[in-house]
């Protein structure tokens, strides 16, 4: 009993970064009504003001200002928000249709599990930054954009391990008296099979939402995604590096809160891995 109760219990540096992870999400999204302000407004003669921190900073700015006179705090949450907004966004589009083409592979046999798995080692033996740049430069870059080319690029990982979860199901006894009994395929997928593969999605999904932060990112940073006015973190990013030796803030500040995220978002995962995962559990 003792040992069951220990399993449960969430560690407390995870649970420190779940706390600010939550923190980030809910901040971020209110960010509309916290800062109720116009992106594309400038203010030139307060440009490159230093944060409220350092010498000679502005109380006003709790992080100074960018090269245009905005409010670089105000700009962060907001930036945040959009990508988070993008990158959640893009994971469930991932998810369905990884989900939907592996559910296909693992129920059927023959061409329709070969073709499947032949258009995910396609899209695996493409890097996603040159298809999020063949798909700019055809769509145009923009918010819709940059949400497809994660949704698209992201499929593959949810298809294998739907699928091979699936295999392995397909010999357990109970899929075997659920068939032998008659019932149609549909009703063993709602019944058996989603409930099952349940938990390796929620783990896969937790996993890939950190790369898909990174790839939004990177995509927006290359001027691919979020075009200005409006902003994310790879846009802020992008654009304080030509101001690195007078506002180093201006892009060392965006980046940690990338890591922060990122790194939050990895371990929770690997976590939620080693607790959900009956294979780590027996063997621990």
């Amino acid at each position: 009993m003792k040992k069951m109760k220990k399993q449960h219990v969430i560690p407390p540096f995870i649970l420190i970064l779940m706390i600010i992870l939550l923190s980030i999400i809910v901040f971020s999204s209110l960010a509309s009504v916290l800062y109720p302000i116009d992106l594309g407004e400038t203010n030139l003669t307060e440009r490159l003001l230093k944060p409220a921190f350092m010498s000679g900073g502005s109380a006003k700015y709790l992080l100074g200002t960018d090269h245009l006179g905005r409010d670089f705090a105000v700009r962060l949450v907001y930036g945040t928000r959009n990508t988070l907004l993008i990158a959640g966004t893009g994971l469930v589009i991932a998810a369905a249709i990884g989900t939907a083409l592996g559910v296909l592979a693992g129920m059927n046999k023959g061409w329709i599990d070969s073709f499947i798995m032949f258009l995910v080692d396609v899209r695996l033996s493409v890097p996603s930054t040159i298809i999020g740049i063949v798909c700019a430069s055809i769509f145009g870059a923009s918010k819709a954009t940059i949400v497809m080319i994660i949704g698209f690029t992201g499929f593959a990982s949810f298809a294998r391990l739907v699928r091979g979860q699936i295999l392995q199901l397909r010999e357990a006894n109970f899929m075997e008296c659920s068939q032998s009994l008659g019932a149609s395929k549909v009703r063993i997928l709602f019944e058996h099979v989603l409930i099952n593969i349940a938990s390796p999605l929620i783990i896969n999904a937790t996993i890939r939402l950190s790369s898909f932060i990174l790839l939004e990112s990177s995509l927006s940073f290359l001027g691919l995604g979020i075009q200005p006015p409006d902003v994310s973190l790879g846009v802020m990013v992008s654009a304080g590096r030509d101001y690195m030796i007078n506002a180093w803030w201006l892009t060392i500040v965006p980046s940690m809160v990338i890591v922060l995220i990122v790194l939050s978002v990895s371990l929770i995962g690997d976590w939620l891995r080693d607790k959900l995962d009956p294979k780590l559990q027996n063997n621990s």
